[in-house]
């Protein structure tokens, strides 16, 4: 009986300690007026970077369909960060530049 609890315990704790899924990220770069690249593919749990990879012009992230997004700038080396929970696709624009789209596949 007390080989099958240990068994037991042990299997347990294996479960505990390994995740479905460990997160990962993908990067966007904010530079020339353009997001890239346009489409992001990743998993819930998963993080979208945004990094601005260029200075000079202000740019933002924000969702199409409105909400909080990032700050508003212009600074080389800014990134904004989102962790997405949800399954869907999500636009995201500057909304300063009209053409700077981009779509967050999440599956």
């Amino acid at each position: 009986m007390t080989r099958k609890l240990a068994v037991a315990a042990v299997a347990a704790f294996a479960v505990a300690v390994v995740p479905a899924h460990a997160a990962s990220s993908k990067t966007v770069a904010v530079k020339n007026n353009a997001f890239s690249p346009t489409s992001v593919n990743i998993k819930k749990g998963d993080k979208v970077v945004w990094k601005w990879t260029q200075g000079g012009v202000n740019h933002n992230v924000t969702p199409a369909k409105g909400g909080a997004g990032s700050a508003t700038t212009s600074k080389k080396g800014f990134t904004y960060t989102k962790t997405f929970t949800k399954a869907g696709t999500f636009s995201y624009v500057c909304t300063l530049h009209s053409n700077m789209k981009v779509t967050v596949k999440v599956r």
